[in-house]
C-alpha cells in the first residue's frame, strides 16, 4: 500500500487529523490491464481559499518572494485586460511561503522530467471530485512555468460549467472557451494577457450552449492544438471526473493528464474509479493537496 492510498483511507478510520511530511516518493496504482507508476507531489494546504495556520516565528517578507518575470507576448496580439484577482486564493504572488513556491517548482520539474520522456505540449488537470484543489493548482502551476525564461504557458478554464477561473481573476464578462466554440469569437478574441500575471489566459466563455454539446465539437481539439503550436505549454483545467463526462472530453484534445487529489478527503474508492475512467489516457501523476496540514476550509466550489 502507497502512501498516497493509506493517506486517502485515513479517511474511513478517523476524523482525527495530524499533519503529514512532504515527499516526492512514487505512488503505484492499479488499472485495468496493468500498473502504472504514478509520481505523486505532496503540496501544502494551499488549495483552500480559507486557511487556518499558525504564525510561523520568522514569515519572510513578500519582497523576498522569487519575482514573477515581465508578460510573455500574446501570439494573437495586444488583449491585456486588468485583472482584479480575489486576494483570499492562495496564488503564489499572494503568499509569503517559501514551501508552497518550492513545491510547484517541485511539481514542475516533475512534469518537465515527463516532457523528456515524451512531448507534453498540453496537459490536463483533473480529479475525481470538486473541493480537491485542482483550479489552484493549475493556476499555481501555470504562474511556475511562466517563471521559466523565455517559456510561453497559456491557462484555459475548460470547466464550462462552474468554471472559477473568471471568477478569481475578476474577469466574469469576457468571452472564452465555450464561445470559441459556439462560434460567437475567434481565438483572437478569447486569448488574453495582463501585466499581473506573466501568461497568457482563457476563461471558460459566457455561452449558453450546454458544455456537452461545446466539447464535442471539433472546433476544441483544433484550439487546443493551434494553441500547442503558439506556446510551450497549454494547462486545461477540468470539471470532476467522476461526475461528468466532460473531463474524458477534454482528455481527448490533450497530451496528458496530471491527477489532483486531497488528503483526508479524497477516498481511494474515488480515485480508483477515477484512473479507471482515465485508463485510456496517459497519466503522468498525482498532486496530493493538504498532505502536509489538514484543516477546515471554505469551498469555493461546489456541485
Amino acid at each position: 500500500m502507497s502512501r498516497f492510498l493509506e493517506t486517502l483511507k485515513e479517511v474511513s478510520r478517523s476524523q482525527e487529523i495530524s499533519p503529514s511530511v512532504p515527499g516526492n516518493g512514487e505512488s503505484e496504482e492499479k488499472k485495468p490491464g496493468g500498473t502504472v507508476n504514478l509520481p505523486v507531489v505532496d503540496l501544502p494546504e494551499v488549495a483552500g481559499p480559507a486557511i487556518s495556520v499558525e504564525k510561523p516565528a520568522a514569515e519572510p517578507r513578500r519582497d523576498e518572494l522569487p519575482p514573477l518575470v515581465a508578460p510573455r507576448q500574446n501570439p494573437f496580439g495586444n488583449k491585456n485586460v486588468h485583472l482584479r484577482p480575489d486576494r483570499k486564493i492562495p496564488l503564489m504572488p499572494n503568499t509569503v511561503d517559501h514551501t508552497i513556491v518550492e513545491q510547484y517548482r517541485k511539481l514542475r520539474t516533475k512534469i518537465q522530467q515527463q516532457h523528456a520522456t515524451k512531448p507534453i505540449r498540453s496537459l490536463l488537470i483533473a480529479s475525481p471530485g470538486p473541493n480537491e484543489g485542482k483550479t489552484i493548482t493549475v493556476m499555481n502551476l501555470a504562474l511556475s512555468f511562466a517563471m521559466l525564461p523565455d517559456f510561453k504557458v497559456l491557462l484555459i478554464d475548460g470547466d464550462l460549467r462552474k468554471g472559477t477561473v473568471a471568477k478569481w481573476l475578476g474577469t466574469e464578462s469576457l468571452p472564452g472557451l465555450s464561445n470559441l466554440i459556439d462560434g460567437s469569437a475567434q481565438a483572437e478574441d478569447v486569448v488574453f494577457q495582463s501585466e499581473e500575471f506573466p501568461l497568457c489566459f482563457t476563461v471558460a466563455g459566457t455561452s449558453d450552449r450546454p458544455s456537452a454539446e461545446l466539447l464535442t465539437s471539433p472546433l476544441l481539439p483544433a484550439f487546443i492544438r493551434r494553441m500547442t503550436q503558439q506556446f510551450d505549454l497549454v494547462l486545461v483545467d477540468s470539471p470532476p471526473v467522476n461526475l461528468l463526462s466532460d473531463a474524458q472530453m477534454l482528455a481527448n484534445s490533450c497530451d496528458a493528464i496530471l491527477l489532483v487529489a486531497r488528503a483526508f478527503s479524497t477516498t481511494s474508492k474515488a480515485f480508483q474509479k477515477t484512473l479507471q475512467e482515465l485508463a485510456s489516457f496517459r497519466v503522468v501523476g498525482t498532486v496530493l493537496n493538504g498532505g502536509m496540514r489538514a484543516r477546515n476550509y471554505q469551498h469555493y466550489y461546489g456541485y
